[in-house]
Order: C-alpha cells, then structure tokens, then sequence
C-alpha cells in the first residue's frame, strides 16, 4: 500500500497519452491514392511436378532477379470519422534474367544449362481492410486497429531454352489456381511532427496453416501462406486534401502448395523505399 500514490500519479500520467479514441473530425469520404515502390528482393521458387523434383531457385543468385517494382492503386471510404473501408491493389514486378550453371528442373521441365533463362511471374495482389480508430495519443495522433484479408494472384513463368532431354515442356505454374483468402491483422498510427508533417507506421500480418485449398490437382491439394507488410516514413501535407507519403517498406511472403501431382514453393522478402500520391475529396 505505500506505492499507491506513486501508482496514481504513473496512471495519471499515463492517460492522456492513451486515452480512449473520441470521435474525430469528419474527414473526406473518399480517398484514392497511387504508390509506387522499389527495392531489393530474395527468397526462391521450387516447382515439383509428380516425381520430378524442381531445382531450389534463389531469386537473387540463380535467376538473376536485383530488384522488385511495385504500383498499388488504393481506395478507402470514411464510414464514420472513426471508421473506413480500405481497397488496395499491387501490381509488382519481379523480372530478372541469367545464364544458368547447370541443367534446371522447374514444374516437370528440364531447363538446359548454360542459357539464359528470363523470370517473368504475374504478380497480383488484392486487399480488402476494415480500420477503427482506436486510441488518440498525445499531440493530436491516433492509433487504428486493421481487420480484413488478402489475396494473391501468381503464376511463376521461366522462359528459356529446353533441354533434348525434357519430357515436360511447360515452364510455367499457375500458383493462383490454389489460392485462397487470407486473413489479416494490423496496427497503424500517425503522431503529428509539425503543421504539415506526421510521423506514420504500419505493421499487417496473415496467417494460413496447411489446409485444404478445397481444390483438386492430383489429389487434394494444401495450401499455407504468411503474408507481413511493414511501413514506416512520413506524411506530408500540402493542402488539406493532397498528401505526399514516403518510407521504408517490408513485406514478407511466403505460400506452399502440396498434393500428389505438385509441391510449390515461393518465398520473398522485400526491402523498399516507396512512394505515395493521397487525394481526399
């Protein structure tokens, strides 16, 4: 009991910084925003097709991928001040090529050593979130809660030249036949710095464990993915409905696919610096 007023006077000081989220002033309704990205990518890709086991594939060092590009289109609209509905969508480009060292197996297709082999995967991505202001924190920021899910549209294709001995001719992988939702969780915030500058954060996370896809490919066919995407940077405002956003981004990905016909692995991890066109009106 002799710690109890120093406990009162922490709480005290505690509160105004975490105080429960008031009702905000009513923004815009609608948002449009466009975002490009660049950045450095690694990870693999492995194809498995029946007993042909594919070749582990490094982003980097085997198909000579040395960047990635993004454009992310985004729409949201403002339920209430403290609630939205986000959209966005990312279009990302991961293309590379390289001399192989050796003989390559991808998706049942012997790739012949020695040529040059060209990564050109379509690669979609789509995103549905609900975000609630949660918290106001001291010096006019806030602290929203994210709740939705992903979605990702791939299919990895190699172009190179075949071996003689190939008996599979298809150097492609549909990786979106399998696909299916995944549920997301996130936190962002924003702390004002000046009049016109804000500090802005983001981390969003999925999870799926191996489950059945509820798709057929030589069997049933699992699926497990994780999905993490990190932003941090700075929001600058130069009316009071256009906004110029900028930052570190990280994004982690990964999506397994098993039946008796295919094992599919994909694997990428970015680091990159992006940037941000916001208009309200």
């Amino acid at each position: 009991m002799t710690n109890t007023p120093a406990k009162v006077a922490f709480c005290a000081l505690l509160f105004p910084l975490v105080a429960r989220a008031e009702p905000a002033s009513q923004p815009a309704p609608f948002e449009l925003s466009l975002a490009g990205a660049v950045g450095i990518p690694r990870g693999y890709v492995q194809v498995r097709e029946n007993q042909l086991q594919g070749t582990h594939l490094s982003l980097h060092s085997d198909l000579g991928i040395d960047t990635i590009e993004s454009v992310t289109v985004a729409a949201a609209y403002h339920l209430t001040p403290n609630d939205s509905l986000r959209l966005n969508f990312d279009s990302i480009f991961l293309y590379g090529s390289s001399t192989l060292s050796q003989d390559v197996l991808f998706n049942g297709a012997l790739l012949q050593g020695g040529t040059t082999a060209q990564s050109r995967p379509e690669f979609f991505r789509l995103t549905g979130l609900y975000e609630r202001r949660l918290l106001d924190l001291a010096g006019g920021g806030h602290l929203a809660g994210d709740i939705g899910f992903t979605y990702v549209f791939l299919t990895y294709k190699i172009n190179g030249t075949l071996s003689p001995q190939s008996t599979g001719g298809e150097t492609k992988e549909d990786f979106l036949t399998q696909e299916l939702p995944v549920p997301m969780l996130g936190l962002s915030f924003e702390q004002p710095i000046s009049e016109r500058t804000s500090f802005i954060g983001s981390v969003l996370g999925g999870y799926l464990p191996m489950v059945d896809s509820l798709r057929q490919e030589g069997g049933d066919v699992k699926l497990s993915q994780t999905n993490v995407d990190l932003l941090v940077g700075l929001r600058y405002a130069f009316t009071p409905t256009l906004d110029l956003r900028g930052g570190y981004a990280f994004h982690y990905f990964t999506q397994y696919e098993k039946s008796n016909e295919d094992g599919n692995y994909f694997q990428l991890w970015d680091n990159d610096f992006t940037l941000a066109l916001v208009y309200r009106f």
